[in-house]
């Protein structure tokens, strides 16, 4: 039950109807490497990370694309599965997690009975879509450095504090750029006096210089 409160989508719904939501839900744990969903599969379930880790990719050509990588608490898998057509990317565990998988019949029942909940999904699927957007953003217009300062920025929203864990690894399968050229970047930032870096977290010093160079 307070798992499922900390869900941005769930967040703002009564005790009764996250009773609701957690009868229809089971558990499920998936392995490091292990792949949750991939695009021959019909979205017959949407997908809560509660443990672990999840990136959502695309593959071309050989090459992978990140989409997304999901930290707990997150919502994911919710677009196919309110189309009922097959999923438009893979998902993968890259530690080992365990998952929330609510049955796609269920949930529209539930919705048909409740349209509040309705609502609420609405509005993490406008949040998804911006996310993307900036994604797309990245790939095609920006050099590594606004990349880099993006990403950092887009951190700060999120939390919206100063000092943000980050990872270099992740930052660059999201970014799709090489490890050593995100650490490159965030040496010009160090160099900059924007940020201060220490093993796993960052400390924005010049929030508008991060925002000059981001844009």
């Amino acid at each position: 039950m307070e798992f499922l409160k900390e869900i941005p989508l769930f967040s703002g719904l009564s005790e009764n109807q996250i009773e609701r939501i957690k009868k229809i839900s089971y558990s499920k744990n998936y392995l490091k490497g292990e792949v949750i969903f991939n695009p021959s599969e019909k979205g017959d379930h949407f997908f809560i990370l509660r443990k672990g880790k999840v990136k959502v990719f695309k593959t071309a050509k050989g090459k992978e694309q990140i989409i997304k990588v999901f930290d707990k608490p997150a919502l994911f898998g919710e677009a196919a599965s309110f189309t009922g057509k097959n999923f438009p990317a893979w998902a993968e565990a890259i530690e080992d997690s365990e998952i929330l998988i609510i049955p796609r019949h269920r949930f529209l029942q539930l919705l048909k009975e409740d349209p509040e909940i309705g609502m609420k999904l609405l509005s993490v699927m406008a949040q998804r879509l911006i996310h993307l957007t900036n994604v797309i953003e990245n790939l095609s217009l920006k050099n590594a450095l606004s990349k880099v300062a993006s990403y950092i920025l887009r951190k700060y929203e999120e939390l919206e504090e100063k000092e943000i864990p980050f990872s270099t690894s992740m930052a660059s399968m999201e970014l799709g750029l090489t490890k050593e050229t995100v650490s490159r970047m965030l040496g010009k930032l160090k160099e900059l006096g924007i940020i201060e870096k220490s093993k796993s977290r960052i400390r924005i010093k010049n929030l508008e210089a991060l925002r000059d160079i981001a844009f």
